[in-house]
């Protein structure tokens, strides 16, 4: 065989190589997803983060015929699942559920091994507003009851979800505003608190609605005012904070990412199948009984939220 001959050979079987990582690249993005997926939700159990998450990927499951799978990685306010979820293999094999505050609060507030420009946006689902609650048998029956123990020996604990999250930026927004005496108590996630507070271990916790809902529902949590604009469709009788005076309206958001890496062909599929899932009427069963705000944003959408929301509380915690 001639030189010429045996470099077109080479050529041949190296474009032969090159044809076929690319169709075997091809055929498993067209084929996804093949096995099951696991989502990262980095909260305990119970709270509203891994509910909301739970309903909405069985949905997801159904629509792409494989199991989306939650597995829960809690601590250090997120941080420990945000950051595992970053780095991982960017396949879509594993995909993230957050909420606002690994993603928007916690990089303002301590070093983080992650940043948004690790994420690619999927879908956002819904939105929970924040709220100030009290066990049912409180003597604090209204807000203005609250106030009243203002410049006295009165020393109020107030748990919530975690350092530098939402629900203690809004505690700290509402109690910076007012005279009253108290002792931050952080728990991992807002079921803890809300477990505190039934427990009797604090007398107040900030959290969210939909977290709270099936306690109100019960009897056993009563909710003195909203951080809402405009007050709950499910909370008719209980004022804003802005009714009372004071300029306070946080909530948060749920959404879910992707490490970066992954490809535009894997995100679309997702994304349909997300927005899908948000937009079933299981899902929209479910917003609705946990006093939830369905808002359905695509990926483009929901990475521009997060920015906006990161500067949001930045300039708000400095």
């Amino acid at each position: 065989m001639n030189k010429k001959s045996i470099a077109l050979l080479s050529v041949a079987i190296s474009s032969s190589f090159l044809l076929t990582g690319y169709s075997e690249k091809s055929n498993a993005e067209e084929a996804y997803p093949d096995r099951p997926v696991k989502v990262i939700v980095a909260y305990g159990a119970g709270g509203s983060n891994d509910l909301t998450s739970r309903v909405l990927m069985k949905e997801v499951g159904e629509i792409l015929n494989q199991p989306f799978n939650v597995e829960n990685i809690s601590g250090a306010s997120g941080t420990i699942g945000s950051t595992i979820a970053s780095t991982a293999k960017p396949d879509g094999y594993t995909i993230f559920f957050a909420p606002t505050d690994p993603i928007a609060v916690q990089p303002n507030l301590r070093s983080v091994a992650y940043s948004l420009d690790d994420f690619k946006g999927i879908a956002g689902v819904s939105y929970d507003a924040s709220v100030l609650a009290v066990r049912a048998d409180s003597s604090w029956e209204t807000l203005d009851d609250l106030l009243k123990e203002e410049n006295t020996d009165t020393v109020i604990n107030r748990g919530h979800s975690g350092v530098g999250g939402v629900a203690q930026i809004f505690l700290e927004s509402f109690f910076d505003q007012t005279d009253l005496e108290s002792r931050d108590i952080p728990f991992d996630g807002g079921a803890a608190a809300i477990t505190a507070l039934l427990g009797g271990h604090v007398d107040a916790i900030g959290g969210t609605a939909g977290a709270m809902m099936p306690y109100i529902n019960s009897g056993e949590i009563r909710v003195l005012a909203a951080a809402a604009d405009e007050r709950l469709d499910h909370l008719p009788d209980v004022p804003t904070f802005k009714e009372k005076g004071y300029d306070i309206s946080l909530g948060v958001e749920f959404f879910v990412l992707a490490p970066s890496g992954v490809s535009d062909e894997i995100v679309t599929t997702l994304e349909s199948a997300v927005m899908e899932a948000a937009n079933s009427e299981e899902f929209k069963t479910f917003v609705d009984q946990r006093g939830q705000q369905l808002i359905v944003r695509d990926g483009e959408e929901i990475m521009a939220k997060n920015r906006r929301d990161y500067e949001l509380f930045n300039q708000l915690i400095n």
